[in-house]
């Protein structure tokens, strides 16, 4: 796992309802231009007013002046070690106003959208999740989910997984979720959120967030039955070939009668 500190394409850009979307994250990671002359700029300093690390986690905000219902989150990165490459990118944002959450996930290309994605965590889950969008940096679920969910995820002692499928495959991908600081990450996240947040209009409705239910994994995929090994370990002998059927002879004219 990996904290995303530095993470600088910020994710929960996407639109709840006519009107209302994670617009001030969103301008907290554009670019800043810098006069000429002046040293690099610090992105993480650009982009957040908090950008902590949590055990697992991160924990940010965008700069006060940028106004949102939804002003902090919390996000976890899983990059491939040799790489140094993104998999996966699990983000949850706070709505006060909603006491909901947003939920992005940003997964790589090539899975099967028509199959969604699971949140597995423990015996509960988030089922059958519809993709929202594919960019070039990979797959989106973006979703309200209600605090039921939220609650499973971050239980103590459940093994949470992001469960997807590659396109024109049978088996799930698994990938896992560190759960260590995820309970501090979000309390610190919603009581900066209550400080920080805007109220959505009593008169802007959004839509109805997702719940977990009862998750069963599916079975897994049947493997071919090999034949058992003979003892000793030496191959099997091959059965003789079945005897090829005698030739039938070719009918023979048939002789003149005598006399004729």
């Amino acid at each position: 796992m990996m904290i995303a500190a530095r993470f600088t394409s910020l994710a929960l850009v996407f639109t709840l309802a006519a009107g209302l979307s994670y617009g001030a994250l969103a301008q907290a990671a554009a670019p800043v231009q810098a006069p000429e002359g002046a040293p690099p700029p610090n992105p993480a300093a650009q982009q957040f007013s908090v950008n902590t690390p949590v055990g697992d986690w991160a924990v940010r905000c965008a700069q006060t002046t940028l106004k949102s219902p939804a002003p902090c989150d919390v996000i976890q990165l899983t990059v491939n070690q040799d790489t140094k490459v993104r998999i996966m990118s699990f983000s949850l944002a706070y709505l006060p106003s909603r006491d909901t959450y947003a939920l992005q996930v940003i997964v790589p290309t090539g899975v099967a959208i028509q199959k969604g994605m699971t949140v597995a965590a423990g015996d509960r889950a988030l089922q059958n999740v519809k993709y929202t969008r594919c960019e070039r940096d990979g797959c989106y679920v973006e979703a309200l989910v209600d605090a039921a969910a939220v609650n499973a995820l971050s239980a103590a002692g459940v093994t949470t997984t992001v469960n997807v499928t590659g396109y024109g495959q049978t088996n799930l991908v698994t990938l896992p979720i560190s759960s260590n600081g995820l309970t501090d990450a979000l309390n610190r996240m919603r009581g900066l959120s209550r400080e920080r947040a805007i109220p959505i209009p009593m008169d802007q409705p959004t839509p109805p967030p997702l719940t977990v239910t009862a998750y069963t994994p599916p079975p897994p995929t049947p493997q071919p039955v090999q034949p058992p090994a003979p003892a000793g370990g030496a191959p099997a002998a091959a059965p003789p070939p079945a005897p090829a059927p005698a030739p039938v002879p070719a009918p023979k004219a048939a002789a003149p009668p005598a006399g004729k």
